[in-house]
């Protein structure tokens, strides 16, 4: 039953709106649930990234279009930022006998139960809303100066001192990453060093949404848990592929010049490499023109791609794998593969395609090529400006008989994933996704094997 004079559903847990013990806060001061009373028919009341009738889910019943990414607040909804509280995101997964849905609602903070820690854990309005509370230590929360976002691939440092001034025993820190950490486990997204010290610097490989959780236990007094959100942004588009396979075999990452609907290969894919499209062959810091087919007279340098994009800051790229390359180039090219994994040093590392500063309404289509290999299940996520808005391929809408093909003259199988329409207003870019479906279908995916088409 739901709770609708100001105390919050069982599932939720939290201090209701009678205010803290300790008279910090009182009515009308505390933030009520605001929930809404549950539909007959089991469908959300409004279909806004919220559970309204907080019943444990979120945006149940309402439509989707398969791939698209949400924020999504599984809480109390009239909790959703305030205190600590933070979106996670949902997924629209495809349906098989019924139409797509959104799937469950992961990653965020959302209201827990209130600790001494000066900030308001269940997102009532009001932090450390207890009886004699005096914060010995503070956990960071939205917006905190000591927990900026980062940028992908570039060092990320962390002082447990700046939550804790006190003698402390142990350390210990953890972090969690999003969709390809799933696919992934046994190569995480990031690195880690000094997981048992006062400092953590971890290195994220992917942009989003990282999990940071820090225990510490003081010389005197029981141990405590901070957990809290750091964003990883990078600006612009930023697509990336990740698969279980990958160290073993190698697939690769295309997205094609917007404007252009030429076929991906005219020749032997491998050593293929036309200029509108970004990949493996034009787009990273080390240009491979020796592998081309025709290959160039000598002396020739190879092009790079260039779709007419002012190049980008170094900072962009000069703490990637091929950093020490693109410094040595003095700017970071866009369109830019960070990576192809194919090589020694990147074995199992995502590939990531980024086009800076995209322009107004540019439609950029992607693909996965494999070439050669054996059956694999590769992922892939859209980034515009650090906000995850497309996972394609995820559980329980895997990729399936994706296998390569063997000959020299071979194409091998092509993903076609999904076309990107940008959309650029001032500084800030939004997108479009939708997912490419095979001809004349309006569902499923566009695998074709020896087919270099559109």
């Amino acid at each position: 039953m739901l709770a609708l004079d100001g105390g919050a559903p069982s599932s939720y847990g939290g201090a209701t709106a009678t205010g803290g013990a300790n008279a910090l806060c009182q009515p009308p001061a505390l933030i009520a649930p605001g929930c809404v009373l549950a539909r007959p028919d089991g469908t959300e009341a409004e279909c806004n990234g919220l559970d309204d009738d907080c019943d444990g889910s979120v945006d149940e019943g309402c439509p989707c279009t398969a791939g698209d990414v949400q924020p999504c607040f599984l809480g109390p909804p009239a909790r959703r930022h305030i205190g600590a509280c933070v979106d996670g995101t949902q997924t629209c997964q495809r349906g098989v006998e019924f139409a797509a849905y959104w799937g469950d609602c992961t990653g965020g903070i959302r209201p827990s139960e209130e600790k001494c820690d000066g900030l308001d854990n269940d997102c009532n309005g009001c932090a450390d809303d207890l009886d004699g509370c005096k914060a010995q230590f503070t956990c960071p929360g939205p917006n905190d100066p000591r927990t900026p976002a980062g940028t992908p691939l570039s060092p990320y440092t962390i002082h447990g001192h700046d939550f804790f001034a006190g003698a402390v025993r142990t350390w210990s820190w953890s972090i969690q990453g999003g969709p390809c950490d799933t696919v992934m486990p046994n190569t995480p997204s990031f690195t880690l060093m000094g997981e048992t010290s006062e400092t953590l610097t971890f290195t994220p490989k992917l942009s989003g949404d990282y999990t940071v959780t820090m225990t510490v236990t003081p010389e005197v007094g029981a141990p405590f848990t901070c957990s809290w959100i750091v964003h990883i942004v990078g600006p612009g588009l930023r697509i990336e592929m990740c698969y279980p396979e990958s160290s073993t075999q190698d697939l690769d990452l295309y997205v094609k010049q917007p404007g252009h609907k030429t076929p991906w290969f005219t020749g032997q894919a491998q050593t293929s490499s036309a200029l509108d499209q970004c990949s493996w062959a034009n787009c990273e810091a080390n240009l491979r023109g020796n592998l081309l087919d025709p290959p160039l007279p000598a002396g020739t340098p190879f092009p790079r791609a260039n779709w007419g994009y002012p190049n980008s800051p170094l900072s962009l790229c000069a703490n990637t794998l091929q950093g020490a390359v693109w410094q040595g180039l003095g700017y970071c090219a866009s369109p830019r593969l960070d990576i192809d994994n194919n090589l020694s040093e990147a074995t199992g590392v995502p590939e990531n395609i980024n086009v800076d500063a995209p322009k107004d309404n540019e439609v950029f289509r992607i693909m996965v090529a494999n070439f050669s290999g054996t059956d694999a299940h590769p992922l892939v996520n859209v980034y515009c400006d650090g906000r995850r808005v497309a996972t394609i391929g995820a559980a329980p809408d895997r990729l399936t008989n994706f296998v390569g093909s063997n000959g020299g003259a071979a194409i091998g199988a092509l993903w076609r994933v999904a076309d990107v329409t940008s959309h650029v207003s001032g500084t800030q870019t939004t997108c479009t996704v939708n997912v490419v479906h095979p001809p004349g279908a309006s569902s499923g995916f566009d695998v074709t094997v020896n087919d270099p088409r559109y």
